[in-house]
């Protein structure tokens, strides 16, 4: 029996990045040079020579991947030029102007494959180091869940007011202590800062038993353990996994 890949579609933290993925395949396409005398197949033979370029410099975010995107446009752009200075040969004015913009070419492709090297060798020099390497992955999850929260539509004012009237009346509890918006700040830079300690506090519903760091004030563990924020419910993610 075959076991079929989990559909992740509905979840907005993961297809956000497809959609960035996706976005720049179209965007990389819609740069590449046209070619009036190619036929169909010349034109996707293009395009997967393109993206076959751009995986071969190991982009390793959306922002290497659109740099590596931008430099494989601007090459393909300069040998389009030295192409048509070539069938231009016989015309000096045209053939040298090609030329020329062949040569501007080729430097904005170089000026993108210097900055795209030296973001990665920046990425790989922070990824070296164990407690950079997990704060910006948890920064990054994030800045994700943020996002993704920015993009779902809020619900119809009319299917609120239904909701509420079918609804049955929920059974009487106590309030819950409201965390002030300072200390949930507060709460969202401490995890970002420290991860391993907001996934531990969260677990535990406080401080661990066998706390081996500093505790933090009270308030703001209470903070931690009742956030509902993107950042927190992430530490839940990560704690689950």
């Amino acid at each position: 029996m075959q076991h079929q890949p989990p559909d992740n579609t509905a979840d907005p933290d993961l297809q956000l990045p497809r959609d960035i993925y996706h976005q720049l395949v179209h965007s990389l396409f819609a740069m590449l040079p046209a070619d009036p005398s190619g036929t169909q197949e010349d034109r996707s033979r293009q395009a997967r020579v393109a993206l076959a370029q751009v995986a071969a410099l190991l982009p390793a975010n959306a922002d290497e991947a659109d740099l590596a995107a931008h430099y494989v446009a601007a090459s393909a752009h300069a040998a389009d030029c030295l192409r048509q200075a070539a069938r231009n040969a016989t015309h000096f004015d045209c053939a040298t102007k090609c030329r020329a913009q062949a040569s501007a070419m080729m430097r904005q492709a170089r000026g993108y494959r210097s900055l795209l090297l030296r973001v990665q060798a920046a990425r790989q020099k922070r990824e070296a180091n164990d407690t950079t390497r997990e704060r910006d992955a948890w920064t990054g999850q994030a800045v994700l869940g943020l996002m993704a929260e920015a993009l779902q539509p809020p619900p119809a004012p009319a299917a609120v007011a239904v909701a509420a009237e079918v609804a049955p009346a929920p059974a009487p509890r106590a309030a819950p202590k409201v965390v002030p918006a300072e200390l949930a700040a507060e709460a969202d830079a401490y995890a970002l800062h420290y991860p391993r300690r907001a996934r531990l506090i969260r677990r535990h519903g406080g401080l661990p038993p066998d706390c081996d760091f500093g505790p933090p004030d009270p308030e703001l563990v209470h903070a931690i353990v009742a956030g509902t924020s993107p950042v927190l419910r992430a530490a839940d993610r990560d704690a689950a996994a």
